[in-house]
């Protein structure tokens, strides 16, 4: 009797033994471990960074702003705006950081629109006791001390106000994403330039907002002032709040 001969077929379903199975295994594992390890290290150079979000102080001084008020043949808009009070300085973690330029951020959430107000370190602002100059001002008391003077010298009402360096505009314009998570992974960086009463969730949707809008989108101007005499042979700058307001859409035309 005549016997066919067994053909042999391979499984798919089993795996074929690899000799260098142990050796790529063993490779992929010191990859994610040296990734672990840089991971580690650049988190922990990060937390030794400070972070200065939620301060207090700067909180506080926002709760002292006067009233705005509507000039005459104005009225307030009932569209949706937030002012951040934006102080460039040189050294955000200095014990005396000097200021270099000062601007009012204004987001009109219900136009979608955002306007970047330069303010002249010069303007004339009242502290309570004296007239004087803001850049005076701040050297002498500290950027809490500029808010309600300056919102009352504008006319205006900040929401938020921070103190930033050079080039806060340029990551803002880079940050991607959405919600904390992506501010702190995307954009974690931002976190160290500044220092504000804003909570991380305020700064995501601000930097979302401006983002949003284009940083190159914004509106530039410079806020309108008239030169008055200092009274001591010198002289600074006035704002014009009622023409302000007008141009940021704050203040519209009674009907």
């Amino acid at each position: 009797m005549q016997h066919r001969k067994r053909e042999r077929f391979e499984r798919t379903d089993v795996p074929r033994y690899n000799p260098y199975r142990n050796y790529i295994a063993i490779a992929v594992l010191v990859a994610v471990g040296i990734c672990l390890v840089v991971l580690v290290g650049v988190l922990w150079s990060k937390a030794q960074q400070p972070i200065s979000v939620g301060n207090k102080t700067l909180s506080a001084s926002l709760e002292t702003q006067a009233a705005v008020t509507s000039p005459d043949g104005y009225t307030i808009s009932d569209d949706s705006f937030e002012n951040v009070l934006v102080l460039t300085v040189d050294d955000v973690n200095a014990q005396t950081p000097k200021l270099k330029n000062a601007q009012i951020l204004t987001l009109n959430s219900t136009k979608r629109k955002g306007y970047l107000v330069t303010i002249p370190l010069d303007t004339k602002v009242n502290d309570g006791k004296s007239d004087m100059r803001l850049s005076d001002l701040f050297a002498a008391s500290g950027a809490s001390a500029c808010v309600a003077p300056l919102a009352k010298a504008a006319n205006l009402r900040m929401t938020h106000v921070m103190l930033a360096t050079d080039g806060v505009w340029d990551k803002l314009e880079k940050y991607k994403g959405s919600g904390v998570t992506a501010l702190l992974s995307h954009g974690a960086d931002l976190l160290y330039d500044i220092d504000t009463d804003m909570t991380t969730a305020d700064l995501t949707e601000v930097a979302e907002q401006v983002q949003s809008m284009g940083i190159n989108n914004l509106t530039r101007l410079d806020a309108p002032t008239t030169k008055e005499d200092d009274g001591a042979g010198g002289s600074w700058e006035v704002i014009n709040s009622s023409q302000l307001g007008a141009s940021l859409g704050i203040m519209v035309p009674k009907s």
